[in-house]
């Protein structure tokens, strides 16, 4: 079984349509339904069970034999000053993740990003040197990179595969219930229906972004995903 947690977001509903593609549902989906307008994401999508993320995260749940986690679950706010509960719901999420992957002896695929690099003034190389993460968002993701980065180094892993992802721009269906989070690509759009002209983020008329289709990151996920369990 696959415990698949931000199930009903924007790249975890992705992810579910991608293993569905590949003839999986064997899929306990994990959220935060408070947003109603999430539950969109999840139909007409197949999965085994649905599961509360505070349940999991509590341990009020038994789970079955899990064969992989895929961890997407995450406050996605970049703007967020809250620290403290952008820790608890990323951080501390995270390493509840990794010890169940422990638990099971499973692998783990989760999401960090690319706002670990600051402005990128230091480059996008896979180094602390070049990690400069400057919001709460960006300090919990690149806290739990630091954490299996010492768990690796220090050979704690054991034999559980991890993988972590630094997402970059991602855009794609799925995430128009982010409001002012959607990606650039996703508002340049909506203004496009409207009949408005694109509006860019304050400075950013001079930056060259890369971005990727939210298809191509579920497939990379379910690569790496295949990769460990080999």
């Amino acid at each position: 079984m696959i415990l698949l947690t931000g199930a009903a977001g924007f790249i975890g509903s992705n992810i579910l349509s991608a293993l569905n593609a590949r003839g999986r549902d064997d899929v306990i989906a994990v959220d935060d339904l408070s947003d109603g307008a999430k539950c969109a994401n999840l139909a007409g999508r197949s999965f085994a069970d649905y599961l509360d993320a505070d349940d999991l995260l509590s341990g009020r749940e038994r789970l079955p034999r899990l064969t992989a986690v895929i961890h997407q679950g995450a406050c996605v706010d970049t703007t967020a000053r809250d620290g403290r509960a952008v820790m608890r719901a990323n951080y501390d999420s995270s390493k509840r993740m990794l010890a169940l992957a422990r638990e099971y002896g499973c692998p783990l695929v989760y999401a960090s990003s690319a706002a670990v690099y600051g402005d990128g003034s230091a480059g996008f190389r896979e180094e602390p040197a070049c990690e400069r993460a400057v919001t709460p968002y960006a300090f919990s993701k690149w806290a739990f990179d630091q954490l299996v980065r010492r768990e690796l180094a220090a050979g704690r892993a054991g034999d559980v595969p991890i993988v972590g992802l630094r997402y970059f721009n991602v855009y794609g269906p799925g995430e128009g219930h982010k409001g002012r989070m959607a990606s650039v690509a996703w508002h340049a759009f909506q203004a496009a229906r409207r009949g408005e002209p694109p509006r860019l983020f304050g400075g950013s008329d001079g930056f060259v972004r890369g971005f990727i289709a939210v298809a191509d990151v579920a497939a990379v996920n379910l690569i790496f995903l295949a990769a460990a369990a080999a």
